[in-house]
């Protein structure tokens, strides 16, 4: 369906109206993905941990784009679209290549619970030097998602370890206690894995993707949906959403 209204982007630190942007035929994140992005939640005008996604970002652009812009700057610009859209709560994404793009869109709708399939056929490479950089060539997942077709797909890496969703970062509970695969597996240092770790007793480390099978529970985290709950694992009906995963997820602004 097409979308009916046109929205407000920031390109190169101007306001424009979206069809309004003019990009080089020969732009390096066009032609070959050489770029970097944040996709970051607003509420009540306020980008939520703004710090650590600006440092992941700036990590990830270091070898990847010719210049990273302040991190001032860039909160201002985000500011201005936020305003420019009327969007007090809003799902922003920060796009950096040769040009810097910022767009702001209503925030999806706050659905705790999730379907997810497993694919053990196509690992993460632990070993890829984009390991750890949220990098603007995302084709591979959101092929596997489309494959799948499910709300989230749970990857192992080459080792067949334990690794990460597509877009989320992968928790399961056992007996009370919270583990999460170690950076070490490959998986993407999430803004929203950070602040679970921060608030919780998790125990990092490395396990067979079939430990997902013996869990009471799993969780997803990820910036803009926060963290979800499992209804479904491969076809399987999972027990509803447990009290002690309200209790970890109402501990996240």
């Amino acid at each position: 369906m097409a979308k009916e209204v046109s929205m407000i982007v920031s390109w190169n630190g101007g306001l424009v109206e979206e069809g309004e942007i003019s990009i080089s035929a020969f732009d390096p994140m066009l032609l070959r993905g050489q770029g970097v992005f944040e996709t970051v939640r607003v509420v009540d005008g306020e980008p939520r941990f703004w710090g650590e996604h600006f440092e992941r970002l700036s990590r990830s652009g270091d070898s990847l784009i010719p210049e990273m812009p302040k991190r001032e700057v860039l909160e201002s610009q985000i500011q201005e679209v936020v305003e420019a859209n009327e969007l007090k709560n809003s799902r922003v994404r920060v796009t950096l290549g040769t040009n810097l793009l910022i767009t702001a869109e209503p925030l999806e709708d706050d659905i705790p619970i999730v379907n997810v399939a497993i694919a053990d056929h196509w690992p993460v490479n632990e070993r890829s030097p984009l390991v750890g950089i949220k990098c603007t060539s995302y084709a591979e997942n959101m092929r596997i998602l489309r494959q799948f077709g499910t709300g989230e797909v749970i990857r192992s890496n080459t080792r067949g370890e334990l690794c990460e969703g597509c877009i989320s970062n992968v928790f399961f509970v056992k007996e009370g206690r919270i583990y999460t695969p170690s950076l070490e597996t490959g998986c993407l240092p999430g803004v929203m894995r950070s602040q679970v770790i921060r608030r919780n007793r998790v125990e990092e480390g490395k396990w067979p993707l079939e430990i997902l099978l013996e869990a009471d529970e799993i969780w997803l985290s990820n910036a803009i949906r926060r963290l979800r709950c499992v209804s479904i694992l491969d076809g399987k009906e999972m027990p509803p959403p447990s009290d002690f995963f309200w209790e970890v997820r109402h501990k996240i602004p």
